[in-house]
């Protein structure tokens, strides 16, 4: 069976783009542009893999991330930020946290973290 993957960016081409890397690796992938949207996805699908933007409208990845430990929710998960010098600290207290994409980032180096992640 295929692994799931779910993205959450605002920035509606960060999303096509992880949407086709993550496909010519051969998982399924799902996303959305809100924190909000993106717990009633999990809650839906439950991921192998959440990759999400710091930066987010409504609720930020930070919270996101929060709220779903908060609820029992471990999923594996890597945080994209353009500074992510600045959000590893506030991120890092994560269980679920495994890895970090700076953005811009780069695709091999992404297909690389992501089946890491996916193939433990």
């Amino acid at each position: 069976m295929s692994k799931n993957v779910l993205i959450v960016d605002d920035q509606k081409g960060i999303r096509f783009l992880l949407e086709e890397i993550i496909r010519s690796e051969g998982y399924r992938v799902t996303s959305c542009e809100n924190g909000i949207v993106a717990i009633e996805e999990i809650k839906r699908s439950q991921p192998d893999l959440l990759i999400i933007d710091y930066r987010l409208p409504i609720m930020n990845g930070s919270k996101v991330i929060a709220q779903l430990e908060d609820q029992g929710y471990h999923i594996p998960t890597i945080v994209m930020s353009g500074l992510i010098d600045e959000i590893r600290p506030k991120t890092d207290k994560f269980m679920s946290v495994k890895g970090y994409f700076s953005k811009p980032f780069n695709i091999v180096e992404a297909k690389t973290q992501i089946n890491q992640i996916l193939k433990n």
